[in-house]
């Protein structure tokens, strides 16, 4: 129908075959088309064959009888154009370019480098917020300030460390006297052992301790997480000297608790290697790549989004529920796991016993955050597939308008 067909339907309406404007605008049309052919040309391709087109004579009309009458062949001028001509063939529609196959491959490439990133770059921002931040790291370990089995060790510890001291030990031992006075001497001991483990037992129920404790905690970490090469210990000078003073308060007894070996609790006990300091330095060391994993993170979803040669929304929904079942996988993994086992090793029990409760608190930190992360990201994941939707069903709805005004 030449190459003003769609031009044409659109301007009678919906196209109808039956509708008499289309149809003497397709007779115009295919009438100056077949007019610079010739005239059996014509008759092949509307007819198929000459024979088509011709009639015999009436016998006897400027002829004699018996004589075969002649074929006369009539102009195909005089015949009306066919109302409808055959529909042009179908032709199969081409086949998706290779650049498109080599960027929907890419953009998968993309996609899980955008998850890797993602998730050690929100491990890495947990890390620098809730383990490195001094304030962060001393509310977190504030849950030991109320744990009764730690404070109970702790409170064991400092009374056995007192016990030990060169003015208690001088004149009561260390409460196994075999002397001829040994009875006298134990028995002494154990009196005082059970004022010094009263006193100790004041500092640790009283209501200004979960105080003392927190000063603790935030003189440890200042220590530990200097970024220096030592071994790591935990610094409990604050809980000593109150413990003397409630020792000289009870008991009148007055001792110098400045050189007992239990103010700074040890954690690495070795003579070069210190696994807890090494651990502590690599931590820093990971969770300052933070913004630099988040920065690639975006980019690679940002240049995902772009290239996906589809339906951009959906690519990237498709991405954000992946990474929401990641966070959660992760979440579930890290809350159950120890995250500090194999450390402490050779530590005093209070030590061992501070390792145990601080990585319960840490593993219940590390799965709240990203249980909450991965809800934030489900959501986010739930607004573009609805934004998919919306833009899919625009589309179809926009085609119709878009060919009547045409």
């Amino acid at each position: 129908m030449g190459t003003q067909s769609r031009h044409d339907f659109n301007e009678h309406g919906d196209g109808n075959w039956t509708n008499p404007q289309v149809q003497a605008e397709n007779q115009r049309v295919i009438y100056q088309e077949t007019q610079g052919q010739s005239a059996s040309a014509v008759r092949a391709v509307a007819y198929g064959t000459a024979a088509a087109y011709q009639h015999t004579l009436p016998q006897g009309q400027g002829q004699g009888q018996g004589r075969v009458p002649q074929a006369q062949t009539v102009p195909a001028s005089s015949y009306p154009v066919p109302v409808n001509p055959a529909p042009l063939p179908a032709y199969p529609y081409p086949a998706k370019p290779p650049y498109r196959i080599f960027r929907r491959f890419f953009c998968s490439l993309l996609a899980l480098f955008t998850l890797l990133c993602g998730l050690a770059g929100a491990t890495a921002y947990w890390a620098q917020s809730a383990i490195v931040d001094t304030d962060n790291f001393t509310a977190m370990a504030q849950g030991l300030a109320t744990d009764q089995d730690f404070q109970n060790s702790l409170a064991s510890a400092v009374t056995d460390d007192i016990m030990a001291s060169p003015t208690i030990s001088t004149y009561l031992g260390d409460g196994n006297s075999e002397t001829w006075y040994g009875g006298a001497q134990n028995w002494l001991y154990d009196q005082t052992y059970t004022l010094v483990n009263q006193a100790t037992g004041t500092v640790v129920a009283s209501e200004d301790y979960p105080e003392l404790w927190a000063k603790a905690m935030s003189d440890s970490h200042r220590y530990n997480f200097s970024g220096e090469t030592r071994p790591a210990m935990l610094d409990f000078s604050a809980i000593y000297d109150k413990a003397s003073d409630s020792l000289r308060a009870t008991t009148g007894i007055s001792l110098d608790t400045s050189a007992l070996p239990g103010r700074t609790l040890m954690l690495d006990t070795g003579e070069s290697i210190w696994p807890v300091n090494t651990s502590i330095n690599t931590l820093i060391g990971f969770a300052g790549l933070w913004p630099i994993l988040l920065a690639g993170c975006a980019g690679s979803a940002l240049l995902g989004f772009l290239l996906w040669p589809g339906s951009k929304c959906a690519h990237l929904a498709c991405v954000a529920f992946i990474g929401a079942g990641l966070l959660w996988a992760t979440a579930l993994i890290g809350g159950g796991a120890s995250w500090l086992s194999g450390l402490g090793q050779g530590a005093s029990s209070s030590g061992v016993l501070f390792f145990q409760k601080l990585s319960q608190l840490i593993a219940e930190s590390f799965a709240s955050y990203l249980n909450g992360l991965a809800f934030e990201v489900l959501i986010a994941a739930v607004v573009l597939t609805l934004l998919a939707i919306l833009i899919a069903v625009l589309r179809v709805t926009a085609r119709p308008a878009t060919a009547r005004f045409r």
